[in-house]
C-alpha cells in the first residue's frame, strides 16, 4: 500500500513520529489511524467525483447551448433557402416573360 503526503504532512509526521509509532503499537491507535486514512481517502474521492460532476454539468450546458444554436441556424438557413427559391422562381418568370 502506498500513501502520498504533502510536504506539510511529511513535516507533521516527522514532528509527531513518536506519537505515530505509539499509535501503531496500540491496536486502538492503529484502528483510529486507519479510520482517519479511510476518511481522508473517501473525502479525496468525493472531491474528485464532485469536480468531475461540475465538469460534466458545464459540458452538458455547452452541449445544450450548441444544440439551441444549431436549431436557430437551421431555421435561419431554411428561411433563407425559401427566400432564394422564391427569388429564383420570380427571376425565371421574368426571364420567360422577356423571351416572349
Amino acid at each position: 500500500m502506498e500513501i502520498e503526503v504533502t510536504n506539510e504532512e511529511l513535516k507533521a509526521i516527522r514532528e509527531n513520529k513518536h506519537e505515530i509509532e505509539r499509535r501503531f503499537r496500540d491496536l486502538e491507535g492503529l484502528e483510529r489511524t486507519l479510520r482517519v486514512l479511510k476518511l481522508r481517502l473517501l473525502l479525496e474521492g468525493k472531491d474528485r467525483v464532485e469536480k468531475k460532476l461540475a465538469e460534466m454539468r458545464a459540458s452538458y450546458a455547452e452541449l445544450v447551448e450548441f444544440e439551441k444554436m444549431a436549431k436557430r441556424d437551421k431555421e435561419f438557413l431554411m428561411a433563407f433557402r425559401k427566400e432564394l427559391s422564391e427569388e429564383n422562381k420570380r427571376l425565371r418568370a421574368e426571364l420567360e416573360a422577356m423571351k416572349k
